[in-house]
């Protein structure tokens, strides 16, 4: 024997060590999807809440920047198609907002245009949106809701029924 003695380590798993890893990692990730589709469509649920919300904040405030009506108008008769914030007078397009992707669902208690006066207040009566994922009944719903005032808010449905944010 040499001064300098080597002593040689095997490198590397063995095929029972990879085998237990793989069975952990397929336990967790089954345990673990269920709640990943819940909080995307929890996701899928709270952009268009915040677009619309920030869309009626910008019509408020023009109408009375303007002192002019501004509308809301949706591109197609479910918002989840869109919509558009316009002055009413001119045709003045303020903010254009393209359609979600499917599965959402946007509806509205009152139909069609909704429209701010030159004071900031609806002309139109209030309304509320509701959006929400109609194939997901977990996934809780949003309500962007307008009082005659014309100031919005946002709740979240706490009971999950999606048919009113209690």
């Amino acid at each position: 024997m040499t001064k300098r003695q080597h002593v040689r380590l095997e490198a590397g798993f063995t095929l029972i060590e990879i085998l237990m890893v793989m069975a952990i990692l397929a336990i967790l990730a089954t345990v673990a999807a269920p709640n990943m589709s819940a909080f995307m469509d929890a996701q899928r649920v709270k952009s268009p809440a915040s677009d619309l919300y920030a869309s009626l904040v910008l019509a408020r405030s023009e109408a009375i920047t303007r002192n002019a009506s501004v509308d809301l108008v949706p591109n197609v008769a479910d918002w989840a198609g869109g919509w558009r914030v316009r002055v009413q007078s001119g045709g003045t397009v303020l903010r254009v907002q393209d359609a979600y992707a499917a599965r959402l669902s946007i509806t509205s208690s009152q139909a069609g245009v909704l429209t701010y006066g030159g004071n900031g207040r609806l002309v139109t009566s209030a309304a509320t949106f509701r959006i929400r994922v109609p194939e997901n009944p977990d996934a809780r719903m949003r309500c962007v809701s307008v009082d005659v005032s014309g100031r919005p808010n946002v709740r979240t449905d706490r009971d999950s029924d999606q048919t009113a944010c209690n």
